[in-house]
């Protein structure tokens, strides 16, 4: 016994207008909401890991330690001092880094636990903006 009624057809399409609709819809959400802002920062010359010629003389290495309320400053074998900024700058000035072979622009940079990441990125950028290279020490 055959049915009657209305044969199904086995093509179903469906309407996907509204797909195509919501997707152009997102992507202009996204690139009108995308940011364009390029990363900025400064470009720093890190030091070579290789060890110097046994029986050279070791030049007088600048070296910086950042502790939570003040900046100490030695230069080879000599005495610490406690720096600020401005006097700390003018330390880094009178080095005359950009006439240095880039062996000689080394300066060590210590830092304690407790220091804010503030003012180790102005120390950081003094050393880069005087032509110094930063060494990093850590325990």
């Amino acid at each position: 016994m055959k049915r009657t009624g209305k044969q199904r057809s086995s093509d179903i399409e469906l309407d996907l207008t509204s797909f195509g609709d919501i997707a152009f819809l997102l992507i202009i959400f996204f690139v009108l909401t995308a940011s364009l802002d390029r990363p900025f920062g400064r470009q720093m010359e890190m030091p070579s890991a290789a060890s110097p010629p046994q029986g050279a003389e070791s030049p007088r290495i600048p070296t910086i330690n950042i502790l939570e309320d003040r900046i100490l400053y030695t230069e080879g074998e000599g005495a610490e001092r406690e720096l600020n900024m401005t006097e700390l700058r003018g330390e880094l000035f009178k080095k005359e880094f950009p006439r240095q072979e880039p062996k000689a622009r080394l300066v060590v940079l210590e830092m304690a636990d407790t220091v804010e990441y503030e003012r180790y990125f102005q120390v950081v950028t003094m050393i880069a903006e005087t032509g110094g290279v930063v060494a990093m020490l850590s325990d």
